[in-house]
């Protein structure tokens, strides 16, 4: 009877990181399937000199997403850009959107942002 506590103990920890595992390995498969659309994209526009307007259906979102174009004109720096219903804006930014900061979020220091009141003597 022990055991069984000990088992359903451990079963109980391991199940919420088992699920927040698989949802990271789920956004990474996606990830990389919308990367490589945007090749066969680059590609294909290479070789033909126009863009190609469908998404290959070879590559589906493991969470039954639907990939869409965010960025389907060949005259943007950024073409081409695949985005996912459920995983819509890819992880890292491109380097014409201006670096490392700039798709994270920043939490605001709400003590650095607070002005104090101070007390001015006019003499």
């Amino acid at each position: 009877m022990v055991v069984m506590v000990i088992i359903g103990v451990l079963a109980s920890i391991a199940m919420p990181a088992y699920s927040s595992y698989r949802l990271e390995a789920l956004t990474a498969h996606c990830l990389a399937n919308r990367y490589q659309i945007e090749m066969t994209e680059r590609a294909y526009f290479l070789e033909h000199n126009e863009p190609n307007p469908q998404i290959d259906d070879l590559s589906t979102c493991p969470s039954d997403g639907v990939y869409i174009w965010i960025i389907s004109d060949p005259n943007d720096l950024d073409y081409p850009r695949v985005g996912c219903s459920i995983h819509f804006w890819p992880v890292q930014p491109t380097p014409s959107e201006g670096g490392k900061d700039k798709g994270k979020v920043k939490k605001k220091d709400k003590g650095k942002n607070k002005t104090k009141n101070k007390k001015t003597s006019v003499r």
